[in-house]
């Protein structure tokens, strides 16, 4: 992200958890790539656009009422940006609290989430690909 790569992400979150998926979209290309791993879509995934990330949140709402997203940290890598996530909320059918630790790692150009890639756990975060070589998505 050309700038502050950081504060960027942070913004998003902020916006999500203020606005829902509409407010966070300022802050996505719309040719954004999202990466879902098989821990949460039972096979790896990639959305596409807004409307995918529409879709990854529309998965989540099916399924959890007042879904919230809280950063642990904000990991500054060349242009990536790791953050370690927990996402929580009600299970629509119990209303019992559900709760899901992962790792989001976050790549941008200009300002703007041109890719993201969601994985189970920190290690298999900072192992992955996508933190290791070129810094082009």
């Amino acid at each position: 992200m050309a700038i502050d790569n950081v504060e960027i992400v942070r913004r998003g979150y902020k916006a999500f958890e203020e606005g829902g998926v509409e407010a966070i979209l300022q802050f996505i290309d719309p040719d954004i790539e999202w990466h879902m791993s098989a821990a949460f879509t039972r096979a790896p995934r990639v959305y596409r656009g807004h409307d995918g990330v529409r879709e990854v949140f529309r998965f989540f709402n099916e399924r959890i009422d007042d879904l919230a997203a809280d950063p642990h940290e904000f990991i500054e890598a060349d242009d990536r940006v790791i953050v370690p996530v927990r996402m929580h909320g009600r299970l629509k059918e119990s209303g019992e609290p559900v709760a899901y630790e992962l790792v989001q790692v976050w790549l941008g150009r200009d300002g703007k989430a041109i890719r993201l890639v969601t994985y189970p756990d920190r290690e298999t975060a900072i192992a992955g690909a996508d933190l290791v070589g070129s810094s082009t998505p």
